[in-house]
């Protein structure tokens, strides 16, 4: 492995201009990497952020404008016309700007993916690409956009090496795509530890309020608790499904026992992790998850789908079919009725928490450069 290595890093968010576990990871990622006396580049959108870094070995560079968020998948024409042109703009951008002596170029996502496969080619050196989440789990599997697919497809065709954050993304990129396995390697996300704060009956959702998320689940789950304990829930954070999960629970007849609190800032996830109770992420289709690693880490018990890749690598914690909203109530019954059932998860997942760390994740991720340098 060439340790002297510099890496030409390419995302589209990068905190504080966060929509989700992408951003997370590549702030993770990156100050780690310089930790370890690599130099990255990081390549994003200029935003009306100002991106914070204290790392000698990391820049961050911007490069055009945009306001267009990773996860939108815009129904009208004329607005998903601006949003593909916004997006083929910034790869056509990065081409131009990318240049330099780079070890390799190391892409997120298909946002990224014509930028890394041109660069390639241009400086002559690897492509890796980590898949984070692909157009099958953004669309919860229901309708797929075959144009987001493509990009995909050629992005994991044309890469050395894909990193995949979960098994269960591996599969899919193996079952959907027709990626020849053995140029895939699984590196699982990690987490900054949130600390624990004074609890509260509170049952927390967070996350986008998209199909691929499960937040119905969540309500319907919630509808069934409440016949049975007296406790609050909270849905925390934006999508597309807001108003009609707002007009979902007056139906059900539990508004006044359902708090939606819209975006938060990053101090206010910390303290409503803090606060919990329990947190549940009942996702439909969820490569990873650091949001349980977050809860965890505030000493907040996680029930998690089992389609999720967390579910398949974190041993303290319940999981559950994101369907099955009668067993989601039963266990969300169990953590507010049964102390020693929710101690031990608390207890023992703020331990199994120490494994999940970003050093370990660089450490990873520089193995995997080490095969193609």
């Amino acid at each position: 492995m060439v340790l002297d290595m510099k890496v030409a890093m390419i995302g589209w968010e990068y905190p504080p201009f966060k929509v989700g576990g992408l951003g997370t990871h590549c702030y993770g990622l990156t100050r780690s990497l310089a930790d370890k006396e690599i130099l990255v580049d990081f390549y994003m959108p200029k935003t009306k952020h100002s991106v914070q870094n204290d790392k000698d070995n990391l820049a961050i560079i911007e490069v055009g404008e945009t306001e267009i968020f990773p996860y939108d998948h815009p129904e009208d024409k004329e607005l998903a016309g601006q949003f593909f042109e916004s997006v083929y703009r910034y790869n056509d951008l990065l081409v131009q700007k990318v240049n330099g002596d780079y070890t390799l170029v190391h892409c997120h996502d298909w946002l990224t993916m014509k930028a890394g496969i041109a660069l390639k080619e241009k400086l002559g050196v690897p492509f890796i690409l980590t898949v984070h989440s692909t157009e099958y789990d953004r669309s919860g599997w229901l309708y797929p956009n075959q144009w987001f697919i493509d990009i995909e497809r050629e992005g994991m065709e044309k890469a050395d090496r894909i990193i995949a954050v979960s098994h269960f993304t591996k599969r899919v990129i193996v079952e959907k795509y027709g990626i020849n396995p053995d140029k895939i390697r699984v590196v699982h996300n990690a987490v900054y530890p949130i600390g624990a704060g004074e609890k509260q009956n509170i049952i927390l959702f967070l996350g986008r309020l998209t199909i691929q998320k499960g937040p119905e689940f969540f309500l319907q789950a919630a509808k069934k608790v409440l016949e049975h304990e007296d406790c609050r829930f909270v849905v925390a954070g934006m999508g597309d499904m807001l108003p009609r999960l707002i007009n979902e629970a007056i139906t059900l007849g539990i508004a006044n026992k359902v708090i939606f609190t819209g975006l938060l800032t990053d101090e206010e996830v910390r303290y409503i992790y803090q606060i919990s109770s329990a947190y549940v992420m009942p996702s439909v289709s969820e490569p990873f998850g650091i949001t349980a690693l977050e809860a965890i880490s505030a000493g907040t018990p996680v029930i998690v789908s089992k389609t999720s890749g967390v579910s398949e690598t974190f041993r303290n914690c319940l999981s559950v079919d994101f369907w099955d909203t009668d067993e989601m109530a039963n266990k969300i019954v169990s953590l507010l009725r049964y102390e020693p059932l929710w101690k031990t998860l608390a207890e023992n997942g703020k331990q199994e928490i120490e494994l999940f760390t970003w050093d370990n994740v660089a450490d990873h991720t520089l193995s995997v450069y080490g095969e193609v340098t």
